[in-house]
């Protein structure tokens, strides 16, 4: 008794460590790819798990992933910094650190060209890194007696996400039973969102409230006066071959810098561009971007608190594919490769960890709400089952394959021992079932207005 309940303490410090979100005050070179936001990097967690109770073994892994690392999505978005510091250098008005800022720009549009949203090699790997590890931490999954289900969106990078999984599956384990396809007869629960919830998401009260929060974490003045000799060029910018009047353009330029720098960590180029903001800047820039994914995503009284019920048919496509795989008994895989779009809703919908957290005060969601342990470059939400010889399941949830909190109480066994992390099937999905019939009733609501 004394060992499980040392063993229940460490575990609670454990989780409270890996959920410790980092403020403004705390960083420092060495966690400051975190404050890429969404674009973060995904690593190896190098985590252990805590074990299962005794008597239970895995047989079924159910599980949602977003592709890995890739480049961004619209030529602007390195074309358009690119050429205004181009045209800034051509008016002698750059300074040495501006011209460093835009040859390293130039760098990133040559290697973006031809390559927009496509995955990285860091993303094929990323993947294979994560197969490799499932295949490691559950062989009694992964075998050649199981038969595993990929499906993809017909995204070219979410694709050669799954390819790069599958690969490392086949190599390692080359007699398993692959069933894969991509193919939009899977887009309903892959990456649809219902439009009932399309008025409340994007409605003007929301978009205020967003645009202000950003105005207040906006600061460009001082990396304007870094990159330009004048900062007349682009406080009173007038776009090349255009009649248009001046313009403030440096909230532009600021933005559209820190995503390609956010963006570094999908890239092997052998440089960065940590060094173009100031610890302030990088963490006011990941809190926009955090607030971007926060209104899109999560409960929030702006969004009339129905967001997370736009991919509820993600939720009951794992719901029903558990249950089929229970009274399957056989071991196997449901494995999904997707999109943040659809993984950051679902994790609040099912409010994994902190996910459901929903203050008054928009300044207070990055206390608990952080994208860097939410959703990022490969992340993936891992549902691991397990069974004993008396029929029981329990389940036990991975989020970027580190153990996390589900909105149930824990497993307790015979003797009153809890077991954090494991949690019963049977309350789980009773709890998730009743989030789907409350979306029936509120779906309703909104159609009828």
């Amino acid at each position: 008794m004394k060992k499980q309940l040392l063993t229940s303490m460490f575990l609670m410090v454990a989780c409270a460590m890996s959920a410790q979100v980092i403020d403004k005050e705390s960083i420092n070179d060495d966690n400051l790819y975190n404050f890429g936001g969404s674009m973060t990097e995904y690593l190896d967690p190098g985590v252990r798990y805590s074990n299962a109770p005794k008597g239970f073994k895995p047989f079924y892994l159910s599980h949602y992933g977003r592709h890995g690392s890739r480049y961004l999505l619209n030529d602007p978005q390195y074309s358009g910094p690119y050429n205004t510091l181009k045209e800034a250098d051509e008016k002698g008005v750059l300074t040495e650190f501006g011209k460093s800022v835009m040859n390293r720009l130039e760098i990133m549009k040559n290697d973006a060209s031809g390559h927009l949203g496509d995955l990285t090699k860091k993303g094929q790997r990323q993947h294979r890194g994560i197969a490799e590890r499932m295949v490691r931490n559950y062989p009694e999954i992964f075998n050649s007696k199981s038969t595993i289900v990929a499906r993809s969106t017909t995204s070219h990078r979410v694709m050669a996400s799954m390819t790069a999984a599958l690969m490392e599956f086949s190599a390692l384990l080359p007699k398993m039973d692959i069933d894969y396809n991509d193919s939009d007869f899977d887009k309903g629960y892959m990456n649809s969102e219902d439009r009932a919830i399309n008025s409340a998401k994007n409605n003007r009260n929301k978009n205020a409230a967003v645009s202000e929060f950003n105005a207040r974490h906006t600061h460009p003045e001082r990396l304007m006066a870094a990159l330009f000799t004048d900062t007349t060029f682009i406080t009173r910018y007038v776009k090349p071959n255009s009649s248009s009047s001046p313009r403030n353009n440096s909230a532009s330029l600021y933005n559209q810098i820190y995503e390609v720098a956010a963006n570094m960590g999908s890239h092997d180029l052998g440089f960065d561009m940590n060094d173009v903001f100031t610890y302030d800047e990088w963490y006011d820039n990941f809190l926009q971007n955090n607030m971007y994914w926060y209104t899109q995503s999560a409960f929030n009284d702006i969004t009339e608190s129905v967001v997370p019920y736009g991919h509820a048919t993600l939720l009951q496509d794992i719901l029903d594919k558990a249950d089929a795989a229970i009274v399957a008994g056989t071991p196997g895989a449901n494995l999904r490769y997707g999109h943040d779009t659809a993984l950051f809703p679902l994790l609040c919908l099912m409010k994994v960890n902190d996910c459901g957290w929903a203050p008054a005060d928009l300044e207070q969601v990055a206390d608990k709400w952080v994208a860097y342990d939410i959703v990022h470059m490969g992340s993936n939400l891992q549902l691991v089952f397990y069974k004993n010889r008396k029929g029981i399941i329990l389940v036990r949830a991975l989020l970027n394959e580190k153990e996390a909190t589900l909105p149930v109480e824990c497993y307790k066994d015979s003797k009153g021992n809890e077991y954090p992390y494991f949690y019963e099937w049977s309350k789980v999905e009773s709890y998730y079932r009743k989030v789907l019939s409350d979306w029936t009733r509120i779906k309703d609501g909104l159609t009828a207005k």
